[in-house]
């Protein structure tokens, strides 16, 4: 890679990591406020996505034996979160929850904007190697989830109760462990660039 290129991809991955700090911080917040299922799995998954992302800044120049290597363990942690985020949701089920579909909706939006633009950043550089593409499936599973806490706060206005809440932390703890099932599976292919049509599968 050129340094121009390096020097983008840098930018994108700091800016992610950036963005999903301070989701993780609205997500915790709120989350725990309301004891809202779908925003402590997604806190979980940010936190998880921090790590990642700030491994995949650091390693940048590593060789791909090295980036290899991390992949796996950035797929095992993406995996571990993703079990976090189960418990989180289990909580939800046996806990008491005062919910507000309005605050939910509106952290799903931010979520969404900000998650989607990095997405599409990161994109552009996930045929690059295999941690441009562990980044890339942490924002694209981002932006899913946000999608899912905004359905998730219209059907808590709407319905007054706590199961949309509940099904939808569900589902993004569900894509958090698909996805590092994904990382752990590529990190143990050849050590190859990652194909461009391996890219949105």
């Amino acid at each position: 890679m050129s340094t121009h290129t390096d020097s983008l991809g840098r930018n994108a991955l700091i800016i992610a990591f950036l963005i999903n700090l301070i989701m993780f911080s609205l997500d915790l917040t709120y989350g725990l406020m309301m004891n809202s299922a779908s925003l402590l799995s997604d806190a979980a998954n940010n936190s998880g996505d921090a790590f990642i992302l700030g491994s995949s800044i650091i390693v940048l120049s590593s060789t791909t034996v090295v980036k290899n290597k991390l992949a796996l363990l950035k797929g095992i942690i993406m995996t571990v979160f993703g079990l976090w985020a189960f418990y989180h949701v289990y909580l939800g089920l046996i806990g008491e929850s005062q919910l507000s579909g309005g605050v939910i909706s509106l952290i799903g939006v931010i979520s969404l904007i900000g998650n989607t633009s990095v997405a599409l950043m990161m994109q552009r550089h996930q045929h690059k190697d295999i941690n441009f593409k562990s980044a890339f499936i942490c924002c694209r599973n981002d932006a899913i989830a946000s999608t899912g806490i905004i359905l998730a706060g219209l059907l808590v206005m709407f319905t007054s109760s706590v199961w949309p809440d509940i099904i939808i932390g569900g589902i993004i703890a569900t894509i958090v462990c698909q996805g590092g099932i994904k990382v752990i599976r590529l990190s143990l292919k050849p050590m190859t660039p990652v194909k461009e049509d391996d890219c949105c599968d």
